[in-house]
């Protein structure tokens, strides 16, 4: 555990890609205390010492009942975890961020109640550049209007399980927020990251909005900075949008205190 960190952190789900990204990420930062790890009970890791340097932390099956007082909670493990990790943060007081997708009506039920009590962060895709990219998008159909026809391309690697993904599926329902509607057209290709486009067509022009994810780092600092947010919210639902409000508001408070 790292001693001089002052901000604790406990992650759901550290043996797949995110997860163990979030393991490396925390412990070589030194603006976070990793406090706990979990992963499947089946899994070769568990009972395992996070790093040579962290001996005394495991990964383990469940979180221990008592976490230190601000901890917060990433839950990047199985969509059929998180009702029964939603109201073990809840009865505990943890504020809980899921990137889970594919969740069903009793956990997200599971996760208003929790969000009753502690504060809850849902994010499909834990990007700073996908969320200021749902802005854009809902911008542009606004501004647009109904002379441009909108299309969504979703593109991941070929092993991504759900297509549309969690991610096409969101600018869908950032559309649909303002009143617009686009086919999202899904294609697995090799090891893309993920890739996601919005074109606005209209007469005699065409507008094209896309995000490229180049690094899985990307989504681990994301996850971070909702963490970093997250832990100094009141009980309620948040998304990748709050945390860039929060970051568009100290940077707007930075340039106002420039010298003039």
């Amino acid at each position: 555990m790292q001693q001089n960190a002052s901000l604790p952190l406990a992650i759901h789900g550290a043996a797949g890609r995110l997860g163990s990204a979030l393991v490396d990420m925390a412990l070589k930062e030194g603006s976070w205390a990793l406090e706990g790890a979990t992963v499947s009970p089946a899994s070769r890791l568990l009972g395992q010492p996070l790093s040579p340097n962290e001996l005394a932390l495991t990964y383990q099956a469940e979180l221990p009942p008592k976490l230190p007082a601000g901890t917060v909670v990433i839950d990047v493990s199985r969509a059929e975890a998180v009702a029964a990790h939603a109201a073990q943060a809840a009865q505990a007081g943890w504020p809980l961020i899921v990137g889970v997708t594919g969740l069903d009506a009793v956990t997200e039920a599971a996760l208003a109640a929790a969000a009753e009590r502690i504060p809850v962060l849902l994010a499909p895709n834990f990007s700073l550049g996908v969320a200021l990219l749902r802005q854009l998008v809902q911008d542009a159909a606004l501004v647009l209007g109904p002379d441009f026809d909108i299309g969504i391309l979703d593109v991941h690697h070929r092993h991504k399980r759900d297509a549309p993904s969690g991610t096409g599926r969101s600018l869908s329902e950032a559309l649909a927020a303002v009143g617009r509607s686009a086919e999202i057209v899904s294609q697995r290709l090799g090891a893309v990251i993920g890739d996601h486009t919005v074109s606005f067509a209209g007469p005699g022009e065409r507008l094209v909005l896309s995000h490229q994810a180049e690094d899985r780092a990307l989504f681990a600092r994301g996850a971070l900075a909702a963490a970093q947010f997250l832990r100094a919210q009141p009980p309620g639902t948040f998304e990748m949008a709050d945390v860039l409000a929060a970051r568009r508001a100290l940077q707007s408070f930075a340039v106002d205190k420039r010298p003039s």
